[in-house]
């Protein structure tokens, strides 16, 4: 507190100083763990990794999903909760919802990234890949990208949305892949 010599003008720099001190503590802190890396993912949401660069360089010949340690989408997704040594300046994390596909419902599922589809072939053949949760799985099993013969039944999965388009009555979720989401709409009418 700092009192001047006249009576009717007190001054209180001392508390506020310290408030203001005390409202710049907690954003440093946030600052810090961002700088840090560490990255929070709500619990009904998955974070899609999208790595910026890397020493390994770019995905080679129309490739979507890196699966080397390259430079695009990644294979593995995070599920809720804090992550560590996800650098801003390396990664980019793409908040996406969980699909959730109600009870008596289906899901068409439409892969981006694989081995492509025969001429004579017009569904993806079906792999072992955890209902589409295990994107790694899918394109090391042989999945190919296009309409899928396999369809999500009712439930709730993690799925990468960078790799899947998953389509349903009632929604399309095309993830952080942006660019031609609106011609997913259609395609099963």
């Amino acid at each position: 507190w700092s009192i001047s010599s006249d009576p009717s003008s007190t001054t209180m720099t001392a508390p506020i100083t310290l408030l203001v001190r005390l409202a710049f503590v907690p954003h440093l802190v946030l600052i810090a763990l961002w700088l840090l890396g560490v990255r929070y993912i709500p619990h009904n949401r998955v974070g899609v990794v999208e790595k910026l660069w890397s020493p390994r360089g770019s995905l080679a010949g129309g490739r979507l999903i890196a699966q080397g340690g390259e430079a695009g989408f990644q294979a593995e997704i995070l599920r809720g909760g804090l992550h560590v040594l996800y650098f801003p300046w390396q990664y980019r994390l793409h908040k996406v919802p969980l699909v959730v596909v109600s009870e008596g419902k289906i899901a068409y599922v439409y892969a981006r990234d694989g081995h492509p589809l025969p001429p004579t072939q017009t569904l993806g053949r079906t792999v072992a890949c955890n209902h589409f949760q295990d994107a790694a799985a899918f394109l090391t099993s042989g999945g190919q990208r296009g309409r899928q013969r396999a369809f999500l039944r009712e439930g709730v999965f993690a799925v990468n949305l960078a790799l899947f388009v998953v389509i349903t009555e009632e929604f399309v979720l095309s993830g952080p892949v942006k660019d031609a989401a609106n011609r997913y709409t259609d395609w099963h009418r």
